[in-house]
This record gives structure tokens, sequence and C-alpha cells, in this order.
């Protein structure tokens, strides 16, 4: 009789039974994963029921039947809607197709939608939610720091600067431009301001000219003695727009560059002849030769995207990288005096 039952330390029967166990143990594991996944979308649709609102419905497509087919189509709509500026159809597109598929790629640009049309905190909740999910998700963390700031929420903000520099990041300049911009909306006096963004003059090179644009705007006098020549590029346009009461002669008198300057201007009867930017050098020419209606135009250019703009920044609004401004100088003619403010 034993020789027709199995024997049970056949090698053979101890490899059918593992093979039974993993086939077992997949099957198990691949339910539950429908099973999460199924769970994540209706979790994903609740989270999104919280978002719905009339403005979200200016766009009627919520009667439309869904297929897959359709999901390039309406993904590439959303996107020409969210350049073009039309953010509630935009809006309206996205959330569709997140309700109708499981790609959840999509919440970015959602999130980015909600961003540009002015609804910060649905923005900061949604990269919040997508970060649940991916922690390390560095370019989602970038937005998130930038939408916390634009809320100025700074604390929060640094917050997740900190985060990125855990994840090996190189934040430096984002730190250093999130406590300027602290100090800069704070309700101190301009002296107060004036004496702690000094202490900023030891940061990295780079950001130097950042702080003495900030000094020339709060005391343009006591400004000067933290001028560096190195920085004349970066701050052209602040020195040339500066009255006559606000200038250092002694200071300005020790730079070429500075003495060519406001000659160039008007403003020194003496110039020198040191090379210095070809507008400028132009004017002067021109100024020597007798005519006087000459004036310089100003044009700020992002180092990283290019992209121009006819007013300064720090931050640009394109890229949003920090510190990224460069200066165009050219020549135009002289119109009168506007009210500009260095504020």
């Amino acid at each position: 009789m034993g020789a027709f039952l199995p024997n049970y330390n056949d090698p053979i029967i101890s490899i059918l039974l593992l093979l039974g166990i993993i086939f077992i143990v997949s099957i198990l594991s691949y339910g539950y994963s429908i099973w999460k996944q199924e769970q994540k979308q209706k979790e994903l649709v609740g989270f999104l029921k919280s978002f719905e609102s009339s403005e979200d419905t200016i766009f009627d497509i919520q009667n439309i039947e869904f297929e897959p087919s359709m999901k390039k189509p309406l993904f590439l709509l959303a996107h020409a809607f969210l350049k073009s500026g039309d953010y509630s159809k935009a809006i309206n597109l996205y959330l569709f197709l997140i309700k109708h598929t499981k790609d959840s790629s999509i919440l970015g640009h959602l999130a980015e939608a909600y961003y540009k049309a002015g609804f910060l905190q649905r923005s900061i909740d949604i990269y919040k939610e997508i970060l649940f999910n991916t922690p390390r998700d560095v370019e989602i963390l970038y937005k998130l720091e930038l939408t916390y700031e634009q809320l100025r929420d700074f604390s929060s903000a640094k917050e997740v600067l900190g985060i990125l520099n855990e994840l090996g990041e190189d934040v430096s300049k984002l730190e250093s431009y999130l406590a300027l911009q602290h100090i800069k909306i704070d309700n101190k006096s301009k002296e107060d301001k004036f004496n702690e963004l000094k202490n900023f003059l030891d940061n990295p090179k780079e950001s130097r000219w950042v702080v003495l644009r900030e000094l020339f705007k709060l005391n343009p006098y006591n400004a000067w003695s933290y001028y560096d020549d190195k920085e004349f590029k970066k701050l052209i346009d602040i020195l040339w727009k500066l009255d006559i009461a606000h200038l250092n002669l002694d200071i300005i008198s020790r730079h070429k560059s500075l003495k060519k300057l406001y000659y160039a201007k008007g403003l020194l009867q003496e110039s020198s002849n040191e090379a210095t930017l070809f507008a400028i050098d132009l004017i002067s020419s021109a100024k020597s030769c007798g005519y006087l209606d000459s004036d310089l135009r100003f044009k700020y250019i992002c180092s990283s995207c290019k992209s121009s703009m006819p007013l300064p920044f720090l931050r640009c609004h394109k890229c949003h990288k920090v510190y990224s401004m460069n200066i165009e100088v050219e020549v135009g003619e002289k119109r009168e005096k506007s009210s500009y403010s260095l504020q």
C-alpha cells in the first residue's frame, strides 16, 4: 500500500509544494495590489471633490462619456489652456482626466494650474498629496516652497528647504533669498532693516550685489560705505537714478567708472577716460560734443531662461531662479523726470 502513496521525502514533492506556495502568494499579492490601487483611486477622487466649485464648471465636459483614446487630446488641450492663461478651463479638464483615469501624475499639472490661477492654498494641498506618496520628489518640493513663499509663509518655506537640503540639494541661495524677503516685508523701521541687511554682506559673492541694491533703496547715502566697484554693472540702474543729494563725492572720485557715469548724467563736470559700458561711453562722448538729450534705458534679463522684463527682479517670474538678473543698458532719448521710486 505504501508503494502507491507519495513519499514526502522525495525532493520533487518539496519542489511542487514550494511552487504551489509561491503561486498562491503571487495571486494574493496581485489581488491586494489591485485592491490597493482601487482604494488609492477612491481616495484621490474623494480628495478632488474638495476642490469642486462653480469656477470648475465654466467649461462643461462632465456629461461627455470618457474613452481611453480621449486622454492624450484632452491633456494637450488642458496644457494649451494653461499656457494661454485660461486657467479655469485647464483646471476643469485636469479634474475630468484625473477622475476618469488612474494617472496621478496629472495632479502636478492641476496644482500648477491652481497656482497660476491664484488658488495658492489649493495648490499647496495638492503638492502635499503628491508628496504623501512620493516624499522624495525634489521638483514638487521646490514648487511647494515657491507656493509657500507667495503666501508669505516663510517659516513653512524654510522647512521645505530643510528637507531639500537633507536630500542633497544646494539651497543656500534660496535660504539667503528668503531671509532677505522676510526682512523686506517686516514692519521694522528703515534704519533697523538697513542694520539687519548689513549682516548679509559677508554671504557668498553672488548675493552681495542683492544686499547692496536693498541698502541703496533704504538709505542711499549710507550705502556708499559698502560700495564695491565689482558690483557696478549689477547696480548701474540704481546708481543712475540716484539724486545728487544722495551722492557721496568722496567715494565717487575714487572710482573711474562712477565718475564717468555721473559725468554722462550731467551731475559731474569732470569725467575719466576709463572705458565702462558702451552706452555710458556713448553718452559721455555725446555730452562732450554738446548733445545733452541722451539717457540710459534698462532692460532686465534672466541669465537662466533669457526672459526679458521691464522691472528689476530678484527671482525670475518665469523660471523662478533667484539672483539670475542681468541688466542690459541701452541709449535712449531723455524724457521728463518721472516719479520713479527705488522702493
